[in-house]
Order: structure tokens, then sequence, then C-alpha cells
């Protein structure tokens, strides 16, 4: 069983013995796209060691991040309800692995497992609030107390300080020009909260880093643990 997910580590033991014939460890690559929006569904997947950002389009093509899922949640629980179609792009952000099941057994065992279905309802909510709260912190607080909170975001659900990410893809997923998050990463640096090197970014002052993040990154990490208790 894979422990390294935390949604699979609390399902019950007959719900574990139900899925695990039909888990596979897979590695994915940073920006692999796993679901794309408006497209079938094959697979739901339960990261272990990686991240993937959820992204909503327009129809011109434009995307922007609105939440997060590593080894706390799962991507694709709309299956557990027999819903294949994808409304969003999910990619991957952090390389690294992840579980994959096929959406017709995560169905399977949704409608026979009402531990699943409970456990799976709690992360979406945790994951709305994720989202709601994120959208609120794009609105009003500035770029370096929001990069603050991505990266203690990252690092929680990697279980890592260090964390592969290109600039270009850090850029992207808070909506700002890469001149822009050089700056803000070279001033977390200088302030000795971050270590910036060739693809990845090492933090080496939590509780500096914390100073520096607004409170959505509190909020919504106080969400997840009140449904879903504490990830370790």
């Amino acid at each position: 069983m894979a422990a390294e997910n935390h949604l699979l580590s609390l399902l019950d033991a007959p719900t574990q013995a139900l899925l695990k014939p039909h888990m596979r460890t897979i590695s994915v690559d940073h920006g692999e796209l796993l679901h794309s929006s408006a497209s079938e569904v094959e697979f739901a997947y339960f990261p272990r060691s990686c991240i993937i950002s959820v992204l909503a389009s327009t129809e011109q093509g434009a995307t922007a991040e609105t939440s997060i899922v590593g080894r706390e949640g799962m991507i694709g629980s709309s299956t557990i309800h027999g819903i294949t179609t994808a409304f969003a792009d999910s990619v991957v952000q952090v390389a690294g692995e992840a579980v994959k099941i096929p959406a017709a057994e995560v169905h399977r065992v949704g409608r026979a497992s009402e531990s699943f279905r409970k456990i799976v309802a709690l992360f979406d909510l945790s994951l709305l609030a994720q989202s709601q709260q994120s959208t609120a912190c794009q609105a009003l607080h500035p770029v370096e107390n929001r990069a603050a909170r991505w990266l203690l975001q990252c690092r929680r659900r990697l279980g890592s300080d260090d964390i592969r990410l290109t600039q270009e893809f850090f850029a992207q997923m808070l909506g700002v020009q890469r001149t822009t998050i050089n700056l803000v990463e070279r001033t977390l640096q200088n302030a000795g909260l971050i270590q910036i090197g060739r693809g990845r970014i090492s933090i080496l002052d939590l509780e500096g880093l914390h100073a520096v993040a607004c409170d959505c990154y509190n909020r919504i990490e106080r969400r997840y643990e009140e449904l879903l208790g504490r990830l370790d």
C-alpha cells in the first residue's frame, strides 16, 4: 500500500484490498499533462512525491492555477461518481511518483465503499477551500507574500525542503512575468530564506518564510487538517 499518499493511508483495510490490485506506481515528469480540459479521464492519480497543478482555462487559451495537489490528495476525484470528463487541466508541476488507478475501478470501489466516498468528499471540500482562498490571495496580496505562501504549500505537499521548480513555471503559477519572479526569488534568497539552484528552490529558513507568507497558507492548511487530519 502506498502509505506516502495521505488519502490512501486513511482508507480502511477492506477498501484498500479492493483498490490494491488496480494500483500502479508510476513516475511523472515536469510539465506532463495528466488530464486535459473537456477530455476523457482514464485514470485518477494519487501523488506520492510529485505535485500537480490544476489549471482553469478560457476559450482564448489563457490559463490560471486554481489549486495544487500533492501527497495529501488526488486528481480525478469526480471519477468516484462516474464523471469522467475533465473540467480543468492537470499538469505535473514537480516531477516524482504517483499511484494511478483506472477511473472505472475508482467508480466501482466507490460504489462499494462508503469510507472511500466520504474521504474523497472531504478532500474535495479541502480543495474547494484552497481554490477559494487562493483566489482571494491572488487579488489582495503582494506577489512576495503569495510566492512565500506558494512555496510553503509545495513544501507541505512534497514533505521536502527541496523543490524542483523552474523559474518560468513558478512565474506561470503565480500569474506574473519572469522578471517579477526573478526579483522575488532574489529578495527571498538575500534574506536567507531560500537558496536558488538550477531548476530548484531549497527552503533554508522555514520560520522566516512563514513570516513573509500571508495568512492564506495557515487558513488553507488548517481547513485540510479539520477535514482529513494532520499531514505529517
